[in-house]
């Protein structure tokens, strides 16, 4: 196993109120000094959360796809931690902890639960701390 630093990786699969969550969690994960990112392609991280999508029935496959992918990297020592957030979780956790037990924690669609584990009290407002993980354009 390569030596990694202790970085999270959050990954977004679904719809943009999932960009801004992925976006809020990875700013409170920052600003409490942890190194947080997004998803960059290569993945070299020692901690991942999924932010996934359960609502049409492509976003459900492409989510528990993610998920076996990082499970998979959890099972070979490649990642330490994995967690599992968002819409897919929040609907079928008991299915998802009994079918894919190598997520460490499910969580559901509440960001400050996922926080609480990191031991951050989520700040519901704020005030353009946000950090953009979209490339900024014009309309």
């Amino acid at each position: 196993m390569r030596t990694k630093t202790n970085k999270t990786t959050v990954i977004t699969l679904g719809c943009s109120k999932n960009l801004i969550d992925s976006e809020n969690i990875i700013t409170h994960l920052k600003k409490n000094g942890y190194e947080a990112d997004h998803e960059k392609g290569n993945i070299d991280t020692d901690t991942v959360i999924i932010n996934t999508c359960g609502f049409i029935h492509d976003a459900k496959q492409e989510s528990i796809n993610t998920i076996l992918e990082f499970a998979e990297l959890k099972k070979q020592g490649d990642i330490k931690n994995l967690y599992v957030t968002g819409c897919l979780s929040q609907r079928y956790k008991k299915d998802l902890r009994h079918e894919i037990p190598e997520v460490d924690e499910y969580f559901g669609t509440n960001i400050s639960d996922i926080l609480q584990k990191f031991n951050i009290d989520y700040k519901k407002s704020l005030l353009g701390e946000r950090l953009p993980t979209t490339p900024p354009h014009f309309a």
